[in-house]
């Protein structure tokens, strides 16, 4: 790895690793979670991003959100089922297969979504209060970045 980069390069790519290691350390996705209130916990801590999920690609088959998200068929039928038995998600036949549904949100799914969306982002002015908004629109834009690059590698 190191054949070709500079000693600041390698510095920087050790920092960021380490600041990535520290932020998924401690629990901190968890506790974040909880001070999201009720909402976040009727949904669970993987409920959160499947919504997100819905919102944006749905209708979709259980087999598109699977193979989008990255988990693996079994995981997203759970999670699936759970949200459905919580009326945050609905089943629909697939017009073009029959044998086949769709699931879009409810309108408590929508709901719900709305909510935890508006709770993360009170935590994170909450946790950013003393940045600069040129700051925080910085982060956006370089996490941003960083997601694209990943999914141009991957």
């Amino acid at each position: 790895m190191t054949g070709g980069l500079s000693s600041d390069r390698l510095r920087a790519l050790a920092e960021l690793d380490d600041a990535f290691t520290s932020f998924a350390a401690g629990g901190r996705a968890g506790r974040l979670h909880q001070r999201m209130g009720a909402a976040a916990g009727e949904l669970g801590h993987a409920g959160f991003p499947m919504l997100a999920w819905l919102a944006a690609w749905a209708p979709v088959r259980v087999t598109e959100l699977a193979e989008r998200s990255g988990l693996d068929a079994s995981t997203v039928s759970r999670r699936v089922a759970d949200l459905q038995d919580k009326g945050l998600i609905t089943r629909a036949v697939d017009l073009e297969d029959q044998r086949a549904s769709l699931l879009e949100l409810t309108p408590r799914g929508v709901q719900l979504l709305a909510d935890l969306r508006e709770a993360r982002r009170r935590l994170l002015d909450d946790a950013l209060s003393d940045w600069p908004t040129v700051e925080v629109q910085a982060l956006a834009g370089m996490l941003r970045r960083l997601t694209e690059a990943f999914d141009r590698l991957l």
